[in-house]
């Protein structure tokens, strides 16, 4: 079955003014360069009239609308610049052929109706989802707004933005920020016993790791703590999963226990985290990591401590990212162990898995790896420990650390 979609663009009321040509020709050069780049193959797109355009997926029945966000951003950026943030929607339709023909034609007047009352648009069946730079809301139909129906997948702005303590289990927030598109893509998790001493973090190095047997207890909690945390949050969640505890078939069990209890419809949004990577696992051991969590995960990260991994002994897409955890030692020799790390740059490429780095501390560490061309950022550098996860939003490097995620800096 192939899951089809209407893409309408909705421009503020007084659009910016474009030179040497039309605001429309402007937003079709961004929107299908965008698709072309991203909305790869055997998925397909076009443009179907002035600010709409068509989506097909045939390896899905519902599209995952989190995955247009970052192009209402860059809408914004090409459009507007930094300075009016906001400004832009979009509307999306999923149905059949003749709905999505309908929808193409609906004027602007009505499309902002059911952006801000909900109901039903007359002669329309299908989930209509507003899409901004800060996410994506079902608006319609009413009874799928708000919901974590199969679809929605808790899309809609998050219902409060604190997650409630789950069972005695205190949780806390790390961003994660993209650096080609200056944009937070989601948050890692972590979790403790309420009132427990001990706050471990697999993104500030080695030294805050959970040890002396406490990582198996670190992610069950961090797992435990995951639908809550999925309800008041957008973009990617990545949850901690020890290698060295995940090995080991008796905990093993435990893990998958607890991942069959998050919903399915949740794996769009879940990413592995996983630490305590040897540096250099078995085929066999890589093998059964990633058949054992591909069906809870659309992501899979591993975290390593050794810049001389070996990406040359992992097959074409095991993971999808590998993170390298800068080393706790002076700043000229953690920069010369990045650079180490992304000396393999074509390696990894040639393999299809992303490049990143955590335990960035400084604004030094942050501009030595936009200019070497690191994908992903985590650390104290990018954000402390947040009450709130960070939304998906546009911010300029200028900003980090991120204190507060419910105000966009600048």
């Amino acid at each position: 079955m192939t899951a089809f979609a209407c893409l309408r663009v909705l421009m503020p009321p007084t659009p910016p003014q474009q030179g040497g040509g039309t605001l429309a020709a402007s937003v079709s050069k961004v929107v299908l360069a965008y698709l072309e780049g991203r909305w790869q193959w055997p998925r397909r797109h076009g443009e179907i009239s002035e600010f709409a355009f068509l989506l097909a997926d045939p390896g899905a029945t519902e599209l995952n609308p989190l995955e247009l966000a970052s192009l209402s951003r860059e809408l914004h950026l090409k459009l507007f610049g930094t300075s009016a943030m906001g400004e832009i929607c979009m509307v999306m339709l999923e149905g059949d052929s003749e709905m999505i023909t309908r929808f193409a034609a609906i004027n602007v007047a009505e499309l902002r109706r059911i952006i801000s009352d909900g109901g039903f648009i007359e002669g329309i069946a299908g989930r209509i989802t507003e899409i901004t730079p800060q996410g994506a809301r079902v608006v319609s139909p009413p009874d799928q707004v708000g919901s974590t129906k199969p679809g929605t997948d808790g899309l809609s702005e998050a219902s409060s933005t604190t997650p409630p303590d789950v069972a005695g289990i205190e949780t806390n927030f790390r961003a994660i920020w993209n650096t080609s598109k200056q944009a937070f893509i989601g948050n890692g998790l972590g979790a403790r016993p309420m009132g427990a001493w001990s706050i471990f973090s697999i993104i500030d190095g080695p030294d805050a790791k959970p040890r002396d047997g406490s990582a198996f207890d670190f992610d069950i909690a961090s797992i435990k703590a995951a639908e809550h945390a999925l309800r008041c949050s957008l973009g990617f969640l990545f949850l901690p999963i020890s290698f060295s505890s995940f090995v080991q078939r008796t905990a093993r069990k435990a893990y998958t226990d607890a991942l069959d209890s998050l919903p399915v419809q949740a794996k769009v949004r879940l990413a592995a985290a996983v630490y305590d990577v040897p540096r250099a696992p078995s085929a066999a051991a890589m093998h059964e990591l990633r058949t054992i969590l591909e069906p809870y995960f659309s992501v899979i990260d591993l975290q390593i401590d050794d810049a001389n991994f070996e990406p040359s002994d992992l097959k074409t897409g095991a993971v999808t990212s590998i993170t390298f955890s800068l080393p706790n030692i002076e700043d000229l020799s953690r920069r010369s162990e990045a650079s180490r790390f992304m000396s393999k740059r074509d390696d990894y490429k040639n393999r299809r898995i992303w490049q990143a780095i955590s335990n960035v501390r400084t604004r030094r560490d942050i501009e030595f790896c936009i200019n070497n061309r690191v994908l992903f950022l985590s650390g104290r550098g990018v954000s402390g420990e947040l009450t709130n996860p960070v939304k998906p939003v546009y911010c300029e490097a200028a900003h980090l650390p991120w204190k507060d995620p419910e105000v966009v800096p600048g």
